[in-house]
C-alpha cells in the first residue's frame, strides 16, 4: 500500500514537472530555461528536482515521449475509425499528422528549441516514432490492397514514401512557411497527387 501511494506520488511529481518545463520551453524556449527554475515554478529544490530527472535533457526526452504517445494514439483512431474508404483514411491519416503538428508547435513558436535538441541529441526516439508512424500507414495501404482500392507492391516502402513526400505538413520548421489556408490547398493537392498514385488502375 506504501509504495504504490509513493509510486503515485512520484508520478504526480513527474507530471507536474513536465508541465512546468512545458511551459518554459514554449515562454522562453529550451536553451535559456535552467533545472532551477523549473524546480521555482514546482515549488520544489533544485535537488529535489534531480531525484525524479538527472538533467535537462531527460526532461525534454519524457516530452517528447509524452507528446508523441498522444499522437501515435490520434493515428491509431484513424485506422478503427468506421466507414471509411482506403483513401479517405489516408487523408484522415496525413490530416491528423498536420493537425497535431499545428496544435502543438503554431503559438508556441520557442519549442521549436526543444524539438531541435530531440532530432540532434535523441535520434533513438525520434527513430522509434517514424517507425510506428511507418507502420500505422502501411496499416492503412495494406487494407487498401485488400479492399481493392490500391494496388501497391510493398506496403512498408510506399508508406515510407508518403511520409516523406508530406513532411512539410509533419515538421514544425515549416509552420511558418505558409498561412493555414496555403497548408491546406497544398494539402489538398499533395493528397490528390499520393491518392492517384496509389490507386488500383
Amino acid at each position: 500500500m506504501i509504495k504504490t501511494a509513493q509510486a503515485t506520488t512520484a508520478k504526480d511529481v513527474r507530471e507536474r514537472v513536465l508541465a512546468a518545463a512545458l511551459g518554459r520551453f514554449a515562454q522562453y524556449g529550451y536553451n535559456k530555461t535552467t533545472m532551477a527554475e523549473i524546480a521555482k515554478d514546482c515549488d520544489m529544490s533544485a535537488a529535489n528536482l534531480y531525484r525524479f530527472f538527472e538533467d535537462k535533457q531527460a526532461i525534454g526526452a519524457a516530452l517528447a515521449h509524452q507528446t508523441l504517445a498522444e499522437k501515435e494514439r490520434r493515428l491509431r483512431d484513424v485506422i478503427v475509425q468506421p466507414g471509411l474508404s482506403a483513401t479517405q483514411r489516408v487523408e484522415a491519416f496525413v490530416r491528423a499528422l498536420f493537425r497535431n503538428m499545428y496544435e502543438q508547435f503554431n503559438d508556441k513558436p520557442r519549442i521549436g528549441e526543444l524539438v531541435e535538441m530531440i532530432s540532434r541529441e535523441r535520434l533513438d526516439i525520434i527513430g522509434q516514432h517514424k517507425e510506428v508512424t511507418r507502420s500505422l500507414l502501411a496499416t492503412i495501404l495494406a487494407q487498401g490492397n485488400a479492399s481493392g482500392e490500391f494496388d501497391v507492391d510493398d506496403p512498408s516502402a510506399s508508406a515510407e514514401t508518403v511520409l516523406v513526400a508530406t513532411t512539410v505538413f509533419c515538421v514544425p520548421y515549416f509552420l511558418h512557411w505558409y498561412s493555414k489556408e496555403k497548408f491546406e490547398q497544398l494539402f489538398k493537392q499533395m493528397m490528390e497527387l499520393i491518392v492517384r498514385g496509389l490507386e488500383k488502375r
